[in-house]
């Protein structure tokens, strides 16, 4: 009986050591084979993902609408000037973005929230430099930005840029926030700072840093939103890299975002003009103040939020193979974003 019963102990040892053979590594391999970071070909297929997908989806759009036009016997004109229309198509580039973060997460078998680092606790040091960072950056460039569309505008271009829904009321005024500037920050941030900037960290801190910022002013596809985007798009990667955290661009882009609704709806009720009048003094003030806005920023990144992460450093760490081979999507991308802007630039000064 002794010997039946060692005899079926080993018997059940060699068929558990059999059964992990066949089914453990299938277990591991779909359970524990996930990466922990992006790379820099997550991010290139991101950003092409990114230039196309919203516009794919607007003409997809355009082509029901236009059936429910026909449908309902109206014209294309009496349907995109409603309000409901202008809220939907506002949506489409928020929730485009959004299908994007899920779909390279799930191809690329990506564990997003230990890659973002969600779990990290608020910093209330963080929080104040950030929200201080977005008045910054809002009011110290302003006054540039405006003085560039000034200049394209003597020059012939001919743009214009106005918020999509009207600021008539407080009602409208929630809904402007909610559709440009809390889905955008959300959105936005978790496509460009999220994925496309810890890819391209393959590359080295400082060159993701712009080539983020250059990623995310092409994205925009406007040869008016050129010089703040971009800058900004430095200064959310730099708050990325240095807190750790996707939460502070997040809020950073939010606070921009809202600043300038804000400021719209009250300028819309007061009925005061925005525009720019080109004056010696309003030329060398707009100057001076993006230099100092820019030397107020460097402080803040050297001396404030001088240190890094340094979870996001070892991640880097790990990211670091394959550095020599070529990016194909991503140089898709930047090429195809550049003819998109080129051609925005032509037919501005040709309307």
């Amino acid at each position: 009986m002794e010997k039946l019963l060692t005899y079926n102990v080993r018997h059940l040892r060699k068929c558990k050591q059999l059964l992990a053979l066949f089914y453990l590594p299938k277990y591991n391999m779909s359970h524990m084979d996930k990466k922990t970071t992006y790379d820099k070909y997550d991010a290139g297929q991101t950003f092409l993902y990114a230039l196309f997908m919203p516009f794919l989806v607007a003409i997809a759009y355009m082509f029901i609408v236009y059936i429910i036009a026909s449908l309902a016997g109206q014209t294309m004109d009496n349907i995109t000037s409603n309000t409901i229309y202008l809220i939907f198509a506002t949506l489409l580039s928020p929730l485009a973005f959004l299908l994007i973060f899920f779909l390279v997460n799930k191809t690329s078998r990506v564990d997003y929230k230990t890659a973002l680092n969600f779990k990290a606790k608020l910093n209330w040091k963080y929080l104040v430099v950030t929200l201080v960072l977005s008045l910054i950056c809002v009011f110290g460039m302003s006054n540039f930005v405006n003085l560039f569309d000034v200049v394209l505008s003597l020059m012939g271009f001919n743009g214009s840029y106005s918020l999509p829904i009207p600021l008539d009321n407080f009602g409208y005024l929630v809904l402007n926030l909610i559709l440009l500037a809390v889905l955008p920050a959300i959105c936005e941030e978790l496509i460009f700072r999220g994925i496309i900037f810890n890819g391209l960290k393959q590359y080295g801190d400082k060159k993701a840093v712009f080539l983020s910022a250059l990623l995310f002013m092409l994205v925009h596809s406007s040869v008016e939103q050129t010089i703040y985007p971009f800058f900004v798009g430095i200064v959310l990667a730099l708050l990325y890299l240095r807190t750790g955290s996707i939460i502070y661009p997040i809020i950073l882009h939010f606070t921009n975002n809202a600043i300038v609704v804000v400021i719209n709806y009250i300028y819309t009720q007061n009925g005061t003009n925005l525009g720019f009048e080109l004056s010696t003094f309003n030329i060398l003030f707009s100057i001076a103040l993006m230099l100092l806005t820019i030397l107020c920023i460097a402080i803040t990144f050297n001396i404030i939020l001088k240190k890094g992460n340094k979870d996001n450093i070892s991640k880097e760490k790990q990211t670091n193979s394959n550095e020599q081979s070529p990016n194909t999507l991503l140089y898709i991308g930047i090429i195809a974003a550049c003819v998109i802007w080129i051609f925005d630039l032509i037919s501005g000064f040709v309307a």
